[in-house]
């Protein structure tokens, strides 16, 4: 079940970690656009809601906090984002991006203990 729970972290985060280079990739900065977006990727939001909020609600009863989980959702936003960023959009990495991924993996890492 812990298994479960952490996948449910991870699937959630890795969907709002999608949404914003989706809507960076194939959407314009202007008010039309953002209410198309997100018309368009309410059922993927909803859907990543309620896995997040499943993950949360489980794994507060099994790991008896949320810190943990709220470490590794941010580890996980932090890297996928980065990752989707040079993939999707083709921008490049700057050391500050790669120290501050370092320092949220160390963060969550803590969190864990």
């Amino acid at each position: 079940m812990k298994f479960l729970v952490i996948g449910a972290i991870i699937i959630g985060a890795a969907v709002f970690s999608l949404l914003p280079i989706l809507s960076a990739y194939f959407f314009q900065p202007t008010l039309k656009d953002s209410i198309r977006f997100n018309v368009y990727f309410l059922p993927l939001s909803f859907i990543g809601n309620i896995v997040l909020a499943w993950g949360f609600i489980q794994g507060s009863t099994i790991f008896g906090n949320t810190v943990m989980l709220g470490g590794i959702q941010t580890g996980v936003n932090a890297v996928l984002i980065t990752v989707l960023s040079i993939l999707v959009l083709h921008q490049k990495i700057s050391v500050y991006s790669i120290i501050g991924i370092f320092l949220i993996a160390i963060g969550a890492v803590l969190l864990n203990k």
